[in-house]
C-alpha cells in the first residue's frame, strides 16, 4: 500500500444500484480494498438517502465509511443532482482545506464528476475513478489519472471483460510501437512504457490481472517482449515476431478456455499454485471432517500471516477453487460452503496436487481443444520439462470426465442428464432447440450476442432474454459440430443468463407461475462443481428472494420490501410469517420445489437463518428455519 493520504467519495446510488441490477449485489469490501491500495484512506464518505437504503448502511459502517444523509426531496433527477452536488462540494472543500491529501478516489461513473476530476488534476492531485463498465461515462474515464473497473476488482468475467489479458497484451504491443517508432529507439524504460499504456487506456492495471508489479506482467509476456536490467533500470524491447504462429493461436485458445471456466493461470507466479495446493492438502489432512473449504482457506491464510509468508488471500481462494472441481473427497460434499471435508482414504499430497491441477486439462478437454504437451507445459508450468506431467494430468482429466479422445470431445455432443432430468430445465432445452438463427454460428457470434445481453439487461429483461437465447443456440450448434473452443461450460452459463432474464421478464409482466419455473431452472444449473457457480453466484441472493416473493405476488399480497434488496433468509421469514393461509401454502410448495431442484439452495437459506437467530436475535428466524427443514 502507498503511504499517500487518500480521500474516498462514494456516489452510493450510482455504484450500488448499478451493481445490484447487473450482478445482484455490490461488493463494498472489494471497493474499499481497491481504494486502500492507493494509500491511507483518511476520509471515507458515501452519499444517499439512507432512509431508503437501510439494508446497506451497516455494511458501509463496518468499512468505516461515513454516511452522508441526503433526503429525497422531489425524485428522480432532483435526488440524483443532490447527491452529485453535495459530493462535488465536499471534494472541492477537502482539496482546499486538506492540502496533504494527494489522492482522491471517486466511486461512481456519472459524467457530472468530469469537471471536478479535471479541477483536482489541475490542483496537482491524483484522481482515481471506480465504476461499472456499463454504467460509466467515457468522458469521466478520460478525465481521471486512473480508472478501475468494478468488474475487475470483484473478479466478474462478463462478455465484455473476459478478454482483459488479451486486451492488455494488445495494449502492450501498441505502446511499444509508439515508443520505438523512431530509428535508434529499439528499447524503452519500463516506467515510460507503462505511462504510454496508461495514456492510451487508463483502465490498465496489472494488479487486477493477477500481477503484483508491472515487471511481473512483462515477464509473463515473454513471448512478445524482452526485458533486461541496465544500471538498475528495467528496459523493454519488442521481440522480432513477423506474425502470429499456430502455437500463438493455440495458446490464446487455451487462455480463452480458462477464462471461460473462471480459472487463473497465475502467470509469473506458477510455483505459488503448487505450493498453496500442497499447504491446503496438509490443512485438510490434519483436520479431517472438521473444516469447510472456506474455513480451510481461512485457516491457511492465518498460517501464512503467522509465518509472515506473503500470500494474497484472493490468490489462495483462486487456487482453492481447483479443489471443488477435483474428485478428492469422500464422501462427496453436497456443499463446499456448508459441509466439512474429508480427503479420500489413501490420497497423498502428490495425488491431491495432481488431481487439482488436472482440472486445467479437463477444461481444455471440455472445450474440444487438443492437448499439446509442450505448449501446455510452457503455459501451465513455465518449462518444457513438464511435458510428461501434462500427459499424466491429461490422463487423470480424461478418466474423471470419461472423455475417450481429446481431439473429438465435441463431436456427437448430446444434452447431459441434468438437463433431461429436471422438468424445468427440459422446458428450457426445448426453447433453445426451437430457437432459429439468421446468421451462421461462430464463437465470435456467441460472444457478441452474450455481450449484447449483458449490456441491455439492466434496461430490458425481454431484450436480454432474446440475446441470451440466441447465444445459447449458437453455442449448441458449435458443440454439435465439434467446434474447438465451444464448451458445455459456456453453454451452461448462457442458459443460466437466459433463465435469469426470462424470470425477470415474466415477473415484471405478472406471470409469476412462469417466472418461478425459470427461477427453478436457474437454481438447477447452479452447482459448485461447475464454473457457472462462480460466474452467476452474485445473482443467487436476489433470485432466491424474488422466487420466494412470488408466493405473495400470486396471492395478490403486497411485498413489504424490494426482493432485490432483501436477503432470501429475510424474505423467507416475511413469507412464512404472513397471515394469509394461501401465501403460506404457496411458500410450502415453493420450498418443496426448490429442495427438489437443488437442496443446497435451501441449506444456504437455513444457514443464514441460524446466523440471524444467534447473532441478531431476529424474530421468527428459528421458526422459519425449522419450517424450511421440515418441508419434504
Amino acid at each position: 500500500m502507498s503511504s499517500d493520504r487518500v480521500a474516498v467519495f462514494i456516489d452510493f446510488e450510482n455504484i450500488a444500484i448499478s451493481a445490484q441490477g447487473s450482478y445482484g449485489e455490490c461488493d463494498f469490501g472489494a471497493i474499499m480494498r481497491e481504494a486502500e491500495r492507493w494509500g491511507n484512506c483518511i476520509i471515507r464518505r458515501a452519499y444517499a438517502d439512507w432512509t431508503r437504503f437501510k439494508g446497506y448502511s451497516e455494511d458501509l459502517i463496518e468499512h468505516s465509511v461515513d454516511l452522508t444523509q441526503l433526503f429525497a426531496y422531489g425524485g428522480g433527477r432532483t435526488r440524483k443532482n443532490a447527491v452529485d452536488i453535495q459530493l462535488v462540494v465536499d471534494v472541492l472543500e477537502t482539496a482546499l482545506l486538506k492540502p496533504d491529501i494527494g489522492t482522491f478516489v471517486i466511486v461512481g461513473g456519472d459524467s457530472d464528476y468530469t469537471a471536478i476530476a479535471r479541477k483536482l488534476r489541475a490542483y496537482g492531485k491524483k484522481v482515481v475513478g471506480i465504476g461499472l463498465r456499463q454504467a460509466t461515462s467515457a468522458v469521466l474515464v478520460k478525465a481521471c489519472d486512473h480508472f478501475v473497473l468494478y468488474e475487475s476488482i470483484v473478479g466478474i468475467d462478463t462478455g465484455a471483460a473476459s478478454g482483459r489479458l488479451d486486451e492488455a497484451r494488445a495494449l502492450l504491443v501498441e505502446a511499444l510501437k509508439r515508443r520505438t517508432a523512431r530509428p535508434g529507439e529499439e528499447q524503452v524504460l519500463a516506467a515510460a512504457l507503462k505511462h504510454t499504456m496508461l495514456s492510451i487506456d487508463n483502465t490498465f492495471d496489472e494488479v487486477t490481472l493477477g500481477f503484483p508489479q508491472f515487471k511481473d506482467f512483462l515477464q509473463a509476456q515473454s513471448d512478445i517482449v524482452q526485458i533486461r536490467v541496465i544500471d538498475q533500470q528495467l528496459w523493454v524491447r519488442s521481440k522480432a515476431t513477423p506474425g502470429a504462429t499456430p502455437a500463438d493461436d493455440q495458446t490464446a485458445a487455451y487462455r480463452a478456455a480458462l477464462r471461460s471456466a473462471e480459472l487463473r493461470l497465475f502467470d509469473g507466479s506458477r510455483d505459488l499454485r503448487t505450493e498453496v495446493l500442497q499447504d491446503l492438502y496438509h490443512v485438510l489432512a490434519e483436520q479431517p471432517g472438521t473444516l469447510t473449504l472456506n474455513a480451510a482457506v481461512l485457516d491457511l491464510a492465518a498460517h501464512y500471516d503467522a509465518e509472515q509468508i506473503l500470500r494474497d488471500r484472493n490468490q489462495v481462494r483462486d487456487v482453492a477453487k481447483l479443489v471443488r472441481y477435483a474428485d478428492v473427497f469422500e464422501p462427496v460434499p453436497g456443499s463446499f460452503q456448508l459441509d466439512r471435508l474429508t480427503l479420500r482414504p489413501g490420497l497423498d499430497e502428490q495425488a491431491f496436487v495432481d488431481a487439482c491441477e488436472s482440472v486445467y486439462l479437463g477444461v481444455f478437454l471440455e472445450s474440444g481443444l487438443p492437448v499439446a504437451n509442450d505448449l501446455l507445459a510452457q503455459l501451465l508450468f513455465g518449462s518444457l520439462d513438464a511435458a510428461p506431467r501434462i500427459a499424466h494430468l491429461a490422463e487423470l482429466a480424461q478418466a474423471r470426465l470419461r472423455v475417450a479422445d481429446p481431439a473429438q470431445n465435441g463431436a456427437g455432443w448430446a444434452w447431459p442428464a441434468r438437463f433431461r432430468e429436471l422438468p424445468e430445465l427440459r422446458a428450457v432445452v426445448e426453447e433453445v432447440e426451437a430457437c432459429t438463427l439468421d446468421e451462421p454460428a461462430s464463437l465470435d457470434r456467441a460472444a457478441d450476442l452474450a455481450a449484447r445481453g449483458h449490456a441491455v439487461r439492466p434496461k430490458s429483461f425481454e431484450q436480454a432474454r432474446r440475446h441470451f437465447l440466441q447465444a445459447a443456440r449458437v453455442m449448441l450448434d458449435l458443440l454439435r459440430r465439434g467446434e474447438p473452443g465451444a464448451s458445455e461450460m459456456e453453454l451452461e452459463t448462457l442458459i443460466a443468463s437466459y433463465c435469469f432474464a426470462a424470470a425477470g421478464a415474466r415477473y415484471l409482466s405478472y406471470d409469476y407461475t412462469r417466472s418461478a419455473q425459470y427461477y427453478l431452472a436457474f437454481f438447477g444449473l447452479m452447482r459448485e462443481t461447475r464454473p457457472v457457480w462462480d460466474k452467476m453466484y452474485g445473482l443467487l441472493p436476489p433470485m432466491l428472494s424474488y422466487y420466494l416473493s412470488t408466493a405473495l405476488r400470486q396471492a395478490r399480497e403486497p411485498v413489504a420490501s424490494s426482493p432485490g434488496y432483501t436477503h432470501p433468509a429475510n424474505m423467507a421469514i416475511l413469507v412464512h410469517e404472513h397471515p394469509n393461509p394461501e401465501v403460506h401454502q404457496r411458500w410450502t410448495d415453493l420450498v418443496a420445489d426448490l429442495r427438489r431442484v437443488n437442496p443446497t439452495m435451501v441449506r444456504l437459506i437455513i444457514d443464514r437463518l441460524e446466523e440471524l437467530e444467534v447473532e441478531k436475535g431476529t424474530p421468527a428466524a428459528a421458526e422459519t428455519r425449522d419450517a424450511l427443514a421440515a418441508v419434504a
